[in-house]
């Protein structure tokens, strides 16, 4: 799993109050990026694994 920074934190605030009008604690804005990149991960982990062809010498 990734390293989540403060900025990146801050990012997902400003977009989710930008775009949908919900304001997040630093809290909840973390846990909702970490879960967030998180699903990402699996989807990536899950198509590495069903389309090995598409990924050339690349380890997650």
């Amino acid at each position: 799993m990734v390293h989540i920074t403060p900025e990146t934190v801050e990012n997902f605030k400003r977009m989710f109050k930008r775009e949908y009008g919900v304001e997040y604690s630093d809290q909840e804005a973390w846990e909702a990026t970490h879960n967030f990149i998180g699903f990402f991960d699996l989807l990536l982990k899950v198509d590495q694994r069903e389309n090995p062809e598409n990924y050339i010498d690349q380890k997650i």
